[in-house]
């Protein structure tokens, strides 16, 4: 004979288990899904890519003869430092 808080006890327990899983499928997709970015993108690092910027920008000016062969070097030294 079974009784009513036996079947409420098991019926909880597979809510359980299905809300279990479930998160943890869903926290195995959201690392599967940050992975994604990180090698889509290249970095973590924001600063890298401020960095690859600000190094464009300075190639740029100097093929446009905005600033000249020394000013280049040497703020692209700066930059890497």
């Amino acid at each position: 004979m079974m009784n009513g808080m036996g079947m409420m006890g098991s019926g909880f327990m597979s809510l359980y288990w299905i809300l279990s899983t479930l998160i943890l499928i869903a926290g195995i997709l959201l690392v599967l899904w940050v992975i994604a970015r990180v090698v889509r993108r290249g970095s973590l690092s924001p600063h890298v890519k401020e960095h690859d910027h600000a190094v464009r920008l300075l190639k740029e000016r100097y093929a446009r003869g905005e600033i000249d062969r020394e000013e280049y070097l040497q703020r692209l030294k700066d930059l890497r430092d």
